[in-house]
């Protein structure tokens, strides 16, 4: 499957399967929030399934939810991403280039409709259902102080003398402790999750940070600050504007973790005056920050006017604004 059609289609799911099904419950007879499913049935379709149940968690919704496999036939603390689906396209992809690519349906839906349950699965024949011996899920989304929470479990399978796969053990993540469904109403009244569309073919995306998300472009290309920011807009956002230096590192560090260039464009910007800058999309003043680099700005040659990250410099650079880079975008979560 290549990778443009893993970014742009949905694949039907048909379940017609056996499931053995053991259930790990918790000390209190609770259900659990994440539960993850995993069949071999007699005439060699396996199944990966997992749902969340974010109204069982401290999550105000979930985010996005991933699947993973452990590597063939290695031990469970070496995986391989297989699946993903989130709220930004709400289409689940495969993620992976693995063997499970050439025959999988897929199907999944995140977010905050559905009553806060979230689902992803996806199945392929599969002849020998011990390839891979451990499966995960992982669900991310934002907690009631719009901070990152995530929840995930782990099974490893077997083959039973029928041929099918059994859950052999069921791990849940650290979770917080739950709040009461009152609190979780009231404080339900006061959030509202922005649906945005978010193009993955074209941007990399980073973790979620204090309710927002930020968008490193793929494509390297000549920058303009006003057609950058309609991009961004095109995805819920906007050209990234640092509010501090906690804000900025993160953004430092996904940058760099998203490599491809040496330079990443930003919303900063002091085209209309020179040594006032100001953010192209809020027009608010950029605040003192520490991330600039040694000796910078400088606006060497008289005509560096946009703010970028330069990680050679390791810091902040200003820089021509028509030169070739990447750019950053910040996406808001919330209303």
């Amino acid at each position: 499957m290549s990778k443009t059609a893993a970014c742009l289609h949905t694949y039907p799911l048909m379940l017609m399967v056996l499931l053995i099904i053991i259930f790990a419950a918790s000390a209190k007879g609770m259900p659990s929030a994440i539960n993850l499913d995993v069949s071999h049935t007699q005439s060699g379709l396996m199944v990966v399934s997992c749902d969340v149940d974010a109204n069982l968690t401290n999550m105000v919704t979930v985010a996005s939810m991933t699947l993973f496999g452990s590597k063939p036939y290695e031990h469970q603390y070496e995986f391989d991403e297989l699946a993903v689906v989130d709220i930004w396209s709400n289409t689940p992809k495969l993620t992976s280039d693995q063997a499970e690519d050439a025959d999988t349906v897929i199907n999944g839906k995140t977010g905050p409709e559905n009553d806060g349950h979230s689902y992803l699965a996806m199945s392929w024949n599969s002849p020998t259902p011990g390839y891979r011996q451990y499966y995960k899920c992982v669900a991310n989304g934002l907690d009631h102080q719009r901070q990152a929470a995530s929840i995930s479990t782990t099974v490893k399978v077997g083959i039973s003398n029928g041929g099918c796969c059994e859950k052999m053990d069921s791990i849940a993540s650290k979770i917080e402790a739950l709040d009461s469904k009152l609190e979780t109403f009231q404080q339900n009244q006061n959030l509202q999750f922005k649906k945005v569309a978010i193009d993955r073919c074209r941007f990399d995306v980073s973790d979620i940070s204090k309710g927002r998300v930020y968008l490193a472009s793929k494509a390297q290309a000549a920058f303009n600050i006003r057609a950058a920011n309609q991009a961004c807009k095109s995805s819920g956002g906007y050209l990234v504007e640092f509010d501090d230096d906690e804000e900025y590192r993160f953004v430092y560090d996904f940058v760099t973790s998203a490599g491809g260039a040496n330079n990443f464009f930003t919303g900063g910007n002091d085209i209309q005056r020179e040594g006032y800058f100001v953010y192209f999309n809020s027009k608010k003043p950029v605040p003192i920050l520490r991330g600039w680099a040694v000796r910078q700005p400088d606006n060497a040659g008289g005509s560096e006017d946009c703010i970028e990250i330069r990680l050679n410099f390791q810091g902040l650079n200003d820089w021509v604004c028509s030169q070739i880079g990447k750019f950053v975008c910040e996406v808001e979560l919330y209303r």
